[in-house]
């Protein structure tokens, strides 16, 4: 989520997009898309310098019987130096430790890092009574999901030409956020190797219109091929049935994964309680949701500052500060310009101070 947006920059620098589009010979769209890419490497170098994304080192967790836990200090024993919410706002994983006594151990990070790079689009999906889309509103994890109308029953598979190439030995478990409007349907994961060859498992989901956790134990029900010395080609999903799915956060995993930016650490075993203590190493960004005028501020006006540089050039390229005759609409003149120029630097300055720079809620432990 951006920190500021185009009407900001407007109100910060006292421009419009019509006098840009009369400077430029820009479209209004494409001023949009310009001012937009202004915000994006203003937002960027505010993280730089308030140090965010922060990081939270080793935070400690419980599971006790539930497949999921929540991400921030509510279980931690050093959560007494400061409390943080890093809910939906998590950036990223960087490791998970299963802790026995005095000791921690680092589990293997799952494929894709991030649990969902494969179920994030579907520009490389295809399938038989299936009609793909990317859904941006119902999701589960990272940005979209993948949006799956039945109109019979059919399937989907992913990468299209079937050259995946992953060794997938390495992990125990496929597990993946999935939804259905229709809860009596079957569904069918299969996994094929380059020669066409498969092994596949159905399930089932136990509510309508729900976001539930599926996962399999490789070794016990996808183990047709040998995937010691076999690897991975495609990976299809059909369902006996017309119904609306949904599919997100697919990975392979060695017995956890994550889902963010909710912020979600989820029990992959289907075999065994979900219990024991893990430590998490990850970052988050306090902002992600919930903009503090300040950083509002800052962000528009920092954005604004780009606006004006190129504002500013294209009257140098002009040579001069004529009425534009055709219209009657004034050209604003180039010393006021860098004067609000100046101004809007200062000012972010002033509005980041005020939040604090590099300040770090999370602490966690070492």
């Amino acid at each position: 989520m951006a920190y500021s947006d185009e009407n900001d920059v407007y109100e910060a620098t006292g421009l419009n997009s019509s006098l840009v589009q009369n400077l430029s010979g820009k479209t209004a769209e494409q001023v949009t898309t310009l001012i937009n890419g202004y915000i994006a490497k203003a937002d960027q170098r505010i993280k730089r310098l308030l140090k965010v994304p922060i990081t939270v080192r080793k935070e400690l967790h419980l599971f006790n019987y539930n497949k999921t836990i929540e991400l921030g200090p509510h279980e931690d024993e050093f959560e007494f130096f400061g409390g943080w919410n890093p809910e939906n706002c998590v950036e990223k994983v960087y490791a998970l430790f299963t802790t026995t006594g005095d000791n921690d151990y680092r589990v293997k990070l799952p494929y894709p890092k991030d649990c969902d790079e494969l179920t994030e689009d579907v520009t490389d999906m295809t399938g038989t009574n299936a009609t793909l889309t990317k859904d941006t509103t119902t999701k589960k994890c990272g940005t979209a999901s993948v949006k799956a109308v039945f109109s019979a029953a059919g399937n989907f598979y992913f990468p299209q030409n079937t050259n995946m190439k992953k060794n997938i030995e390495p992990w125990k478990y496929i597990s993946f956020w999935f939804r259905t409007d229709d809860k009596t349907v079957t569904f069918t994961l299969t996994l094929y190797d380059k020669d066409g060859n498969s092994t596949s498992e159905t399930f089932t989901l136990n509510f309508n219109d729900t976001w539930e956790i599926v996962t399999f134990d490789i070794e016990e029900v996808l183990s047709d091929i040998d995937w010691g010395t076999t690897e991975l080609q495609k990976i299809e999903i059909s369902a006996d049935g017309a119904c609306t799915c949904y599919f997100d956060n697919f990975n392979f995993n060695d017995g956890y994964f994550w889902t963010c930016p909710e912020g979600l650490i989820c029990w992959a075993d289907p075999d065994s309680t979900p219990q024991g203590r893990v430590r998490l190493t990850y970052s988050y960004d306090p902002y992600k949701v919930t903009v503090p005028d300040d950083l509002l501020d800052a962000s528009a006006k920092l954005a604004g500052v780009k606006l004006l540089d190129y504002v500013i050039g294209l009257r140098v390229a002009m040579h001069g500060f004529k009425q534009m005759t055709y219209d009657l609409d004034a050209i604003p003149d180039k010393i006021a310009l860098e004067t609000t120029r100046t101004r809007l630097a200062k000012e972010v300055a002033s509005a980041l101070a005020g939040i604090g720079y590099g300040t770090h809620e999370g602490i966690g432990v070492a």
